[in-house]
């Protein structure tokens, strides 16, 4: 049970961290532009 909480933490970091960073670097690119 544990794990898998642990493991559902970990995906939801990890896809934060990817939303995160797209729209960064979308915003840096539109900028540059």
């Amino acid at each position: 049970m544990l794990e898998a909480v642990f493991t559902t933490l970990l995906v939801l970091v990890a896809v934060g961290v990817l939303a995160f960073t797209g729209l960064t670097w979308k915003k840096l690119y539109q900028g540059q532009r």
